[in-house]
């Protein structure tokens, strides 16, 4: 009995392993599957607000006076 359980062994290992294997799959495969619900509704909701209340025009800034330093005058 005891020869029988050495050799039974392994194979009871290697039946858990596949087992967590495939279930750890199907776990990840509903995590893929709600972050895609989630971010389609997401630019659902971003792409209705950008077509129902466009943002205002922001002005152009006028280019500023000053000095440009270079790393080549430090040296």
């Amino acid at each position: 009995m005891q020869n029988f359980l050495k050799k039974l062994i392994p194979f009871l290992m290697l039946g858990f392993m596949i087992v967590v294997l495939i279930g750890g799959l199907i776990l990840l495969s509903y995590l893929l599957i709600f972050g895609v619900i989630v971010g389609l509704i997401l630019f659902c909701v971003s792409w209705l607000k950008d077509k129902f209340f466009p943002s205002k025009e922001v002005s152009k800034t006028t280019p500023k006076s000053g000095r440009t330093l270079d790393h080549d005058e430090f040296k």
